[in-house]
């Protein structure tokens, strides 16, 4: 299979780069000289080749970051490359691996990472199809198997389905033999899931899937939800939980704002669990090396697969952001670097 680069000779590289807004809310950016470091105790240098584009790099892009975030992400939250340099005590990977990682700032050329964020690559996995794994399947894998505990013949509710990490969760779903409910945005993204196979797809813009939801199931609910609306639609998802249901929040903005949330369905001994990725990056390390551990003998057997995408060239990142913006694409958007 050919991939991005060929000989240690070959991949020779200039001068590190990175991505650079003009200013919040202003879609303009470029490729500016950056200074490279060496890597620390503990991590890899990545030759960055693709980087996946994740929600909160347009909220800080559009300056909107404060409403989710207590400090806003250095943008680029993903990317796939080889590795170019070795830190320290560092003896799961070397010079020449292609690789995945979890990285904050990983919008440039290179990118020191905690060797425990990083993940090798199968060869079936181009850099462009890798770089769609880590945020989401993280999340997703986290999620409804960690905290959910999704299991074979349950119910699960996915909201923005398409999305992401939507259609990550799907991919877990599938693989745990789940009963998948669904709601997306838009009658493109509808068709899409019917495609996919999904049987019960719905409006992510109404509360009226609360009802189908029920009709659907014979008024008994789901299992669990993995939700990121917000409001009245995360209330109404939250009373869908049948006994001993599990809600997984991955959304942030309730969060940050604090927003009531009635215990009445509760008395259906239910659980509650948020995921917030980057936290779990920074303050737990040793669990990401657990979950990557565990996602990639999946991906390298071909039992998960990388996600659907849209691809853009670095030089053109405000089209990749418009496009984010706009809602309209499914899976992931990925800025390529080479």
């Amino acid at each position: 299979m050919e991939h991005l680069y060929s000989t240690a000779a070959d991949s020779r590289r200039a001068a590190r780069v990175e991505l650079r807004q003009r200013g919040p809310g202003e879609l303009v950016f470029e490729l500016a000289a950056a200074e490279s470091e060496p890597p620390r105790l503990g991590e890899v240098t990545i030759q960055v080749f693709a980087a996946g584009l994740n929600f909160p790099d347009v909220l800080t892009a559009m300056g909107l970051s404060a409403s989710y975030f207590e400090d806003a992400p250095r943008p680029g939250l993903e990317c796939a490359g080889v590795v170019t340099a070795i830190g320290p005590d560092v003896t799961a990977f070397r010079i020449g691996d292609r690789v995945a990682a979890v990285a904050e700032g990983a919008f440039a050329s290179e990118v020191n990472v905690p060797a425990a964020a990083v993940m090798s690559l199968p060869d079936h996995l181009d850099f462009a199809q890798a770089a769609t794994v880590p945020v989401a399947f993280l999340t997703a894998w986290y999620g409804l198997v960690r905290m959910a505990d999704l299991r074979r013949g349950e119910r699960l509710l996915i909201h923005s389905a398409a999305g992401g990490v939507g259609t990550a969760a799907l991919a877990v779903a599938k693989l745990r033999g789940a009963e998948v409910f669904a709601t997306v945005g838009t009658a493109d993204k509808r068709t899409y899931l019917h495609e996919q196979g999904v049987q019960h797809v719905m409006d992510s813009h109404s509360v009226k899937f609360g009802d189908e939801t029920l009709a659907a199931t014979g008024g008994e609910g789901v299992d669990v939800v993995l939700n990121s609306l917000t409001g009245e639609l995360l209330r109404r998802s939250l009373e869908l939980l049948r006994v001993r249901g599990r809600f997984v929040e991955i959304g942030k903005r309730d969060i940050m704002a604090d927003a009531a949330l009635g215990l009445g369905p509760f008395r259906n001994s239910l659980s509650m669990h948020s995921v917030d990725l980057r936290l779990l990056v920074d303050r737990c390390p040793a669990l990401i090396g657990e979950l990557l551990a565990e996602l990639a003998p999946l991906f390298a057997s071909g039992t998960l697969e990388a996600l659907p995408y849209t691809p853009f060239p670095v030089s053109r990142a405000d089209r990749a952001f418009r496009t984010m913006m706009s809602g309209r694409h499914i899976g992931k958007i990925v800025l390529t670097f080479a």
